[in-house]
Formats: structure tokens, C-alpha cells, sequence
């Protein structure tokens, strides 16, 4: 027994540690709206190159933020670190009364049980009027936005893009309850495309296994789309047969984000073909989404190292002094052109950079092990160059 509790108090420590090591995924803030009459909390997340660079951003908008803000987070990061989709900042909104704020007005319906639901043209002017502009006021955005919402807020996601298109770039409408009203949008839908002749826009549109309430309506609604002659706008829909009603969030959110955001992997050949290459791919997808998109600090690291390990000396000083101009914040950058400059002779202004990488590492960068041996090493070779020279 008594072994049993030194063990445990041995272990103490460690733990404390741990608990130190805190990872956070963003902050809430409350947001006083005179349009919905209340407070509101607001989950944000911004990207980690919004820290290292003076980057602007496009936003992902979420409806129930509590219950879909850390998986979104994951997803956005995973795609983002394999190229697939552009970093973002995601912005995830707390439900007060969910039913009054998702759904549309009843026009049709006499069900009792959702008779305080239809605020959702009140809750849409918050995003338009006060949310949307406190985001783009206070922090680097880009002007591409995206909606996603599930169930109801998947109805609400449709209901927006039918009345308010232009408020957001892509829609992403998971499990949408388009029973609501008997099946009503579906309606609206038929007119919104019979009078619309072109729209710059996404709609990914996705549907569990739940049953003919949910199905058929669905049904119904990618039949409208699909039969549309809207020039510019892309509709894409896929069902998830082995998941239900709750589950399919996540998945909807990967395939929906890899849909908005297609065309924005970089093909391997293009990066064999060095750094203008890799700027023309961007270029051309800074085109497609109408902003200026820089090239990922990554990218372009592994072009420079790519450079550096074929021998092409000077062109791998050239991307990596190209990566710290994009990226002055990151202590990474400061490495690699080291690095470079190390090979290449150097030495002083190796030590400079090595010296900087080292200081502008966090705390916890556990990267700031290598930056030391890669100062001290560069030390003891200036110090060697210097018994020699005094020889």
C-alpha cells in the first residue's frame, strides 16, 4: 500500500506539467445585439499563420457553435495542413432558441409544436448587420465568406442562400430539415431558379440516413437544383448511408470544405517546377476567389529545402528570403534561410538568423532544441574561422 501511494506522489509532478501545456483552439466573446434583443456568445478561432504573418483570412460562419466549433476547427486545420483548403478564421455562433432563429417564417404549417419558430430573416440581418462587421472590423479577413449550418441550421443555410445570396461566397447545408412548413423551400427554390440567371456561388447540400421525413424533401430539393441553367454556380450534394442524423456533421463538413475549395491543392508537378510555378498556381486560385492568396510559409519552406537538397544553392536563398518577407513572424523562416546561408558560406549571417529563430521561438516550440545546435554549431565555425584567419 504504501508503495502503491509513493508511486502516486512521484507522479504528481508530471501531471502538473501537463496541465501547464494547456492547448486552446480559440476564445469566446458576447456580443450585445439590438437586433435579437440579447447577448450572444461567440466562439472564434483564428489560424496559426494569423499569428506569424500579416495574412488576411476567409471566415467559416457556424450555427450552433458549442456543438460543431472544435470538430470544424480540426477538420479546417487538417485540410489546410494537406493543401487542400486555405487556412480560415471560424466563427461559431451559441444558440439562445434554436427553433425561433433557424427556421423561416410559417406561411403553411398548423403544427402547434414550432409555432415560435420563423425568426430566421432576424436572425439572418444579426449576421448581416452586426456580426459579419464586428469580425471584418476586428480582425484580417478576407472578403470570401462561408455559411454552415446542420438540421435546422442546414434549413436556415438554404433559406439564406434563397433570400440573401450574396451574403456569403458558399453555403453549406448539412442534414437540412426541409420538411419545415410543408416542405416550403422547395417552392421558393423553383422560383429562385426559374428568375435567377447567373450567381458566383457554392451550395453543397448533404443527407444522412433518416428516414423519408428528411429524405424525400432533400430529394426534392437537389432535383429543383440540379435542373437549374445558373451560370457560375456550382451545386454538389452526396449522402452519408452509414451515418445518422448527428454524426454526419463531421464527414459533411470535410467533403463540404474540400467542395467550396476545389482547385486549391497544388498539383506535385507544379511544385517540381519551382517557386514561379508555385506563384502562377496561386495567382490562378487568387482569380478563381477573388483575393490575394500567399503561398503557404510550408510550401514554400519545402521548396526551399527541395532547392537546397538538389544542389541549387542560390535558388534556395532566394525562396527562403522570399518565405521570411511573407512570414517576418515566424521563427521558422529564420531557420531555414540560416540554413541556407550556412551552406552556401555564410556564417555571419547565419548566426544572425539562427540567433533570431531562437529568440522569437514560443516557449513551447519544441523546435527551439535544433535552433540552439544550429546557433552553437555556427558559433563554434566562426570561432575556428577566426584562430585560423589570426594564424
Amino acid at each position: 500500500m504504501k508503495r502503491l501511494i509513493l508511486i502516486i506522489l512521484l507522479s504528481i509532478p508530471n501531471l502538473a506539467a501537463a496541465v501547464d501545456s494547456n492547448i486552446s483552439i480559440g476564445n469566446t466573446i458576447k456580443i450585445e445585439s439590438e437586433i435579437l434583443k440579447e447577448q450572444r456568445s461567440i466562439q472564434i478561432h483564428l489560424p496559426d499563420a494569423y499569428l506569424t504573418s500579416k495574412n488576411r483570412f476567409p471566415v467559416l460562419y457556424l450555427t450552433d457553435g458549442p456543438g460543431h466549433f472544435s470538430h470544424t476547427v480540426g477538420t479546417m486545420n487538417f485540410l489546410a495542413d494537406n493543401g487542400r483548403i486555405p487556412q480560415m478564421i471560424i466563427v461559431g455562433v451559441a444558440n439562445t432558441d434554436r427553433t425561433r432563429d433557424l427556421t423561416p417564417k410559417i406561411l403553411i404549417s398548423k403544427d402547434e409544436r414550432f409555432q415560435n419558430g420563423g425568426g430566421a430573416d432576424n436572425f439572418l440581418e444579426f449576421f448581416e448587420q452586426e456580426l459579419i462587421p464586428y469580425i471584418e472590423k476586428n480582425y484580417r479577413t478576407q472578403p470570401y465568406r462561408v455559411f454552415s449550418g446542420h438540421s435546422f441550421g442546414g434549413l436556415f443555410a438554404i433559406n439564406a442562400f434563397l433570400t440573401k445570396p450574396q451574403l456569403f461566397n458558399a453555403y453549406i447545408s448539412v442534414s437540412p430539415s426541409l420538411w419545415w412548413d410543408e416542405q416550403r423551400l422547395i417552392d421558393d427554390a423553383k422560383t429562385f431558379f426559374n428568375h435567377t440567371k447567373s450567381l458566383e456561388r457554392t451550395l453543397f447540400v448533404t443527407m444522412a440516413a433518416e428516414g423519408d421525413r428528411m429524405i424525400t424533401p432533400y430529394n426534392n430539393f437537389v432535383n429543383v437544383a440540379k435542373e437549374n441553367n445558373v451560370d457560375g454556380l456550382i451545386f454538389a450534394n452526396k449522402e452519408f448511408d452509414d451515418e445518422d442524423h448527428g454524426s454526419t456533421v463531421l464527414r459533411s463538413q470535410y467533403f463540404g470544405l474540400k467542395q467550396v475549395w476545389d482547385g486549391w491543392l497544388m498539383p506535385r508537378e507544379t511544385f517540381t517546377q519551382g517557386l514561379s510555378a508555385v506563384q502562377a498556381h496561386y495567382k490562378g486560385i487568387s482569380s478563381k476567389f477573388g483575393f490575394d492568396v500567399n503561398i503557404p510559409e510550408g510550401v514554400i519552406n519545402n521548396l526551399g529545402y527541395n532547392a537546397l537538397g538538389n544542389k541549387n544553392l542560390e535558388d534556395a536563398l532566394e525562396i527562403f528570403t522570399y518565405n521570411v518577407e511573407l512570414y517576418p513572424n515566424s521563427a521558422n523562416v529564420y531557420d531555414s534561410l540560416a540554413d541556407a546561408q550556412e551552406k552556401v558560406g555564410q556564417l555571419n549571417e547565419a548566426y544572425k538568423n539562427y540567433s533570431k529563430a531562437l529568440k522569437m521561438a514560443a516557449p513551447d516550440d519544441t523546435n527551439k532544441v535544433i535552433f540552439e545546435k544550429n546557433k552553437e554549431r555556427v558559433a563554434k565555425l566562426l570561432a575556428s574561422e577566426s584562430i585560423t584567419m589570426g594564424k
